[in-house]
């Protein structure tokens, strides 16, 4: 099962860009690692917003993250249906997939391995 747990926003300046949302959304910082900024819905009801570092040109500025128990699973069954598989990340305590939808659009599948990450 997939669950839209989180969004991912690429920017040159993520501080900047976090610092907006997080007053823009009434959100709270969450404890991530470099390149990236996360901010957690104190509420625990909307979406997990990252905000990652990059300074190469990007097809989207915005994709999502989606959560999965069994994130190899639902790669294989996503890519039957058309997405592309790009690579495995992993980084800190987080690992996931990278595919693009059939029209090139890049999003992730996360393993929901922690409390942050729980679906």
């Amino acid at each position: 099962m997939l669950r839209l747990r989180g969004i991912a926003m690429d920017t040159s300046d993520p501080e900047a860009m976090a610092s907006f949302w997080e007053a823009a959304l009434g959100y709270e910082r969450r404890d991530l690692w470099e390149p990236y900024v996360g901010l957690r819905d104190p509420t625990g009801r909307d979406p997990l917003l990252t905000v990652q570092r990059t300074s190469a040109p990007t097809a989207n500025h915005l994709h999502l993250d989606l959560y999965s128990d069994d994130p190899d699973a639902e790669a294989a069954r996503l890519e039957r249906l058309g997405a592309t598989v790009l690579r495995r990340c992993e980084e800190g305590d987080a690992w996931w997939w990278v595919l693009a939808d059939p029209t090139g659009n890049e999003f992730c599948i996360v393993a929901a391995d922690d409390a942050d990450r729980a679906i």
